[in-house]
């Protein structure tokens, strides 16, 4: 009797997790359909500049947070919560590989964060170089933007969301061997792994087309976090 006990609260354990799995991609979604939107309808023009960006944080901090993709440090994190979930769901189809699926979302993710947090200093920097009274304060904080701009724009960034795409597509992988999640997000997921390490890889050769194939990618990724939410969800209606 207690051991039917102790199953029923295991199920339902994982039920919640399935549930909160299932919304974080949901909401990892909206915060880039949202950070979309204002990229593309923002009412102030895009900064090329740190000085461009020091006085849009001045004149509109929701848009320049918006435009630096703030949002990111969230939706990544929340992304987390949908690895643990799959790797509950996963596990016993090939627990080596999700442990190691897990491992490099783990690493990627925070790697990823990381320099968005850094970023996000520049608000900081705007207001201070908004009340400086010298040509010397504020060339000094120009120089400090430039730097945190570069450490948020560069290889950091991409190296973390590298380790969560392989992380993905080792999933994906091990998906064509369950029943729990549909072909098509399996397919889905390895084509998104795919064209992400391609992308990283062509970078550095091509920029102008790894700028294509990351578009691509990133679609792939879109459709992949719908598919993951709705097994996820179906998952959760399974358990007792």
């Amino acid at each position: 009797m207690s051991s039917t006990i102790d199953d029923i609260r295991h199920h339902s354990n994982w039920k919640t997790l399935y549930r909160i799995g299932g919304t974080a991609p949901l909401i990892t979604l909206s915060f880039y359909l949202i950070e979309m939107f204002a990229i593309i309808f923002g009412k102030e023009p895009f900064p090329t500049a740190t000085e461009e960006w020091f006085l849009l944080f001045q004149q509109n901090r929701i848009l320049g947070l918006l435009y630096i993709n703030a949002l990111d440090t969230l939706s990544i994190a929340i992304l987390g919560l949908m690895f643990l979930a799959l790797y509950v769901a996963l596990r016993k189809v090939n627990e080596p590989v999700m442990t190691i699926a897990a491992f490099f979302a783990l690493i990627g993710i925070p790697v990823f964060i990381v320099p968005r947090v850094v970023l996000l200093s520049a608000v900081s920097l705007s207001d201070q170089y908004a009340a400086a009274t010298s040509e010397t304060q504020r060339t000094a904080l120009l120089a400090v933007g430039d730097m945190l701009t570069s450490l948020g724009m560069a290889t950091p960034q991409t190296l973390g969301f590298f380790f969560i795409a392989i992380a993905g597509l080792l999933i994906s992988i091990i998906m064509l061997r369950s029943d729990t999640f549909t072909k098509a997000a399996a397919y889905t997921g390895i084509a998104a792994g795919i064209f992400t390490i391609a992308g990283d890889a062509v970078g550095v050769i091509a920029s102008s087309f790894a700028n294509i194939l990351m578009l691509v990618n990133m679609l792939l990724w879109l459709v992949w976090w719908i598919m993951i939410s709705v097994g996820l969800f179906r998952l959760a209606k399974e358990q007792i």
